[in-house]
C-alpha cells in the first residue's frame, strides 16, 4: 500500500511556471496569427457564436436608453405640435385679414373706374345692414342727410349700377336696388348704340328689357350702361348683361332678360352721386299754368322785379 502526500498538500507546476507558459502560447498564436491570418476562420465563427449573446446581455441597457429617448422626444414633440398649432392660427388669422383688406381694395378700385367718367361730387361708404324681408330689394348704407344724401340720388357699386336712394336720415340712408319691381332706367346697348327701358322684376339680381320692339338687336352677352338722358345717372356706367332674347310672334314686345352687373347679393361697398335728384323739376314747375288771375298778375309781378334787377 503506497503512501503519499494529502491532496492538501500536493505540489503541482506553479503559478509562474503557469504565466510564463501561457505567455509563451499567447505569444506564438500572435505571431503565427499576424504571419499566417490562421485564425481569421475561428475569429468569424467565435464572433458569430457570441453575437446573439452579446445582443442578449445589451437588452436591458436598450431598452432603458430608448424608453428614455421616447418619452423625451414624445414631450418635445408634444411642445413643437403646440407651438406649430399657435403660430397657425395666428397665420390663417392673417391671411384672412389680408384676404379680406385684398378684397375691399379690389372693390374700391372698381368702384373708382366705374365712376371715373364723371365729374361730380360722391360719397362712398360701407353697407351695414339689409332688411329682415328676404324679398325686399333694399340695402342700408352708412350715409345720410347729414353727409349730402338726398332721395333720389343715384348709387353705384364697385361693378355697376346698384340703384337709387329712397329714404334717408341723419347718419344712414336706405337704397331701393336696380332690381326692385319698380326701378326703371334708361340704357344703352353698347355694341349697337340702341336705347333701351330696363326695368327690375323683384327678383334678385334678374332684369328685364321693357317695352323692347321685335326688331330690336339684342343678343346674349350684350353690355347694357347708362345712357345718361335721364341726367342723373353718369354715363356709360356698366348696368345689366343681356341673358336672353326671345321673340314669339303675335306678342306686342320681345322678351328680353337681363342680369346686373353688380352681384346684389354680396355689396360691400357703395358710392353715392351727388347730383340734383330732380333735374326737371324745374321745368316741370314751369309747365304748371296758374289757376286763376290773380296768380297770373302775381306771376307776372314776379317776372317784371326779376327783369328790373
Amino acid at each position: 500500500m503506497a503512501y503519499g502526500a494529502p491532496p492538501l498538500f500536493r505540489q503541482g507546476v506553479s503559478i509562474r511556471a503557469r504565466f510564463l507558459f501561457f505567455l509563451m502560447l499567447s505569444l506564438a498564436v500572435i505571431l503565427v496569427d499576424g504571419r499566417l491570418r490562421a485564425l481569421d476562420d475561428f475569429r468569424s465563427a467565435l464572433t458569430s457564436f457570441l453575437t446573439p449573446f452579446k445582443e442578449v446581455v445589451q437588452l436591458p441597457g436598450l431598452f432603458i436608453e430608448n424608453s428614455a429617448g421616447y418619452f423625451i422626444s414624445k414631450k418635445n414633440l408634444n411642445e413643437e405640435i403646440q407651438r406649430l398649432t399657435k403660430e397657425n392660427q395666428l397665420l390663417q388669422l392673417d391671411a384672412a385679414r389680408m384676404e379680406e383688406m385684398r378684397q375691399e381694395n379690389e372693390n374700391l378700385r372698381h368702384l373708382v373706374s366705374a365712376l371715373a367718367a364723371t365729374t361730380d361730387h360722391v360719397v362712398t361708404t360701407e353697407v351695414i345692414g339689409r332688411p329682415a324681408d328676404p324679398f325686399s330689394r333694399r340695402i342700408q348704407i352708412a350715409a345720410g342727410a347729414l353727409d349730402g344724401v338726398q332721395v333720389g340720388m343715384p348709387v353705384i357699386g364697385p361693378f355697376g349700377v346698384l340703384g337709387q336712394v329712397s329714404r334717408t336720415v341723419s347718419h344712414q340712408s336706405e337704397v331701393t336696388l336696380i332690381s326692385d319691381h319698380k326701378s326703371r332706367i334708361s340704357v344703352i346697348n353698347n355694341r349697337t348704340g340702341q336705347i333701351f327701358l330696363l326695368a327690375g322684376t323683384g327678383d334678385s339680381g334678374l332684369l328685364t328689357v321693357a317695352f323692347a320692339q321685335p326688331s330690336a338687336d339684342l343678343q346674349p352677352g350684350d353690355e347694357l350702361v347708362t345712357s345718361g338722358l335721364d341726367h342723373l345717372y353718369p354715363k356709360a356706367v356698366l348696368t345689366a348683361i343681356v341673358k336672353s332674347s326671345t321673340y314669339v310672334p303675335g306678342e306686342a314686345y320681345r322678351r328680353v332678360e337681363a342680369t346686373a352687373a353688380a352681384d346684389l347679393t354680396d355689396v360691400q361697398f357703395a358710392t353715392v352721386v351727388l347730383v340734383n335728384p330732380h333735374p326737371t323739376a324745374e321745368l316741370d314747375i314751369k309747365d304748371v299754368k296758374p289757376q286763376n288771375r290773380f296768380e297770373r298778375r302775381d306771376k307776372a309781378d314776379r317776372q317784371n322785379r326779376r327783369d328790373q334787377k
